[in-house]
């Protein structure tokens, strides 16, 4: 595996960034099933709208709504995969 794709889900109404990596990039169907997932485990009520699209170095951002609550999407492909090294002791 050479490298990971970083997808975070920051919603307002959930404390946190969710963050899921991945071998492979998600489609805007997957993506837009997660929110729903997500607005369902959270009790966040409202209608999914898809807003925006940004590009910007490889790296995508997906900008939707959950009722008035703004939803972001952070697709990153970050590079090869590195492994720590072992400290002998």
């Amino acid at each position: 595996m050479d490298s990971v794709v970083l997808v975070t889900f920051k919603i307002k109404g959930i404390p946190i960034p969710i963050k899921i990596a991945s071998t492979n990039e998600p489609s805007r169907e997957q993506i837009l099933k997660k929110i729903s997932d997500l607005a369902n485990g959270y009790d966040l009520s409202g209608e999914i709208q898809f807003k925006k699209l940004l590009k910007e170095n490889g790296h995508k951002m997906y900008i939707y709504e959950i009722g008035d609550r703004k939803c972001m999407v952070l697709v990153e492909r970050l590079e090869k995969i590195k492994e720590f090294e072992e400290i002998s002791s």
